[in-house]
């Protein structure tokens, strides 16, 4: 099929994608932007949708600088834009970019990033624990992880809202500004990532509490890391990725596909965790939020 046919033939789909309720709609131009501002939030996330009769090339949304492209989901193009934890509530602007032909279009969209809190939190480890952060190796395991999280695969693997990995509640941690009984950075340790604001929900489950996977994606790395002990990164696709931290052990290896609800492990105490529990996160284009956000994933 020639590029301008398969250009064709995304214009087509995007402009039979229905908006949704919950969406505010403009039009810019012969462009159509729905904007799902219900998660936007420190930590949160924005679903754009795409509508045009054109033809064109790649598009992008832009949030604080970073461009996250649209890409064909089940219901049409859409763009994931995450919401940093740091960012600033109050109105701002979402940018749209469109590449068609040899020309290059930027429009500008207002939003509104509600407000959110994050309670502050303490963790006090074992001296056997501290002493692991002193080590080299966990910066280097911090990079590694970093690298799968920018993952941008086209394809979207999942099939509606997400699901927890474990049969609990989580605790309110995602966000949360942390501290340890050690020098700083922790956190930031963990993914090469700036900041200490812990980047998923912690579930205070019993040791050996199997784990299953929130929805279908591609095992990127499975296996020990100093830090994050037993370690599976999940890649969902379309620039969601999970991590799962702290397992006593994983049946899965890179290069399997699970499917929604296959086992991933048992969740253990490994890395530098204080007590046996299962850490899940999850990132958007290499942006850590709310997990909770995955709840309201659409097709």
């Amino acid at each position: 099929m020639s590029k301008t046919r398969v250009l064709a033939v995304l214009a087509l789909a995007a402009l039979a994608a229905p908006a949704f309720p919950e969406e505010v709609t403009r039009r810019v131009g012969r462009l159509v932007v729905s904007v799902d501002e219900s998660s936007a939030y420190p930590g949160g996330l924005l679903s754009v949708r795409l509508r045009s009769g054109l033809r064109y090339g790649a598009v992008h949304a832009i949030l604080a600088g970073r461009r996250c492209p649209f890409l064909l989901s089940h219901r049409g193009l859409r763009a994931l834009v995450p919401v940093p934890v740091d960012g600033q509530p109050g109105p701002t602007t979402l940018g749209i970019e469109v590449l068609a032909g040899r020309g290059r279009q930027r429009f500008a969209l207002p939003i509104t990033v509600a407000e959110r809190s994050y309670p502050a939190r303490s963790v006090l480890l074992p001296e056997v624990k501290k002493a692991m952060l002193t080590l080299p190796t966990g910066v280097r395991d911090g990079r590694l992880v970093q690298l799968y999280l920018r993952t941008v695969s086209k394809k979207q693997e999942w099939s509606g809202p997400f699901h927890a990995p474990v049969p609990a509640p989580a605790e309110p941690s995602f966000g949360c500004p942390q501290t340890y009984d050690a020098p700083p950075p922790v956190e930031a340790k963990t993914d090469a990532i700036w900041g200490e604001y812990h980047r998923g929900l912690d579930y205070l489950v019993p040791a050996g509490t199997p784990v299953s996977s929130p929805a279908a994606g591609t095992v990127l790395f499975a296996g020990p890391l100093l830090l994050t002990g037993e370690t599976v990164v999940l890649d969902h696709g379309q620039g969601v990725v999970s991590v799962f931290y702290h397992l006593a052990s994983t049946p899965v290896r890179e290069g399997d596909w699970v499917e929604a609800g296959a086992p991933l492990g048992l969740t253990g105490e490994t890395g530098i965790a204080a007590v046996p529990h299962l850490h899940w996160g999850v990132y958007v284009h290499g942006v850590a939020v709310d997990p909770h956000v995955t709840e309201t994933f659409a097709d």
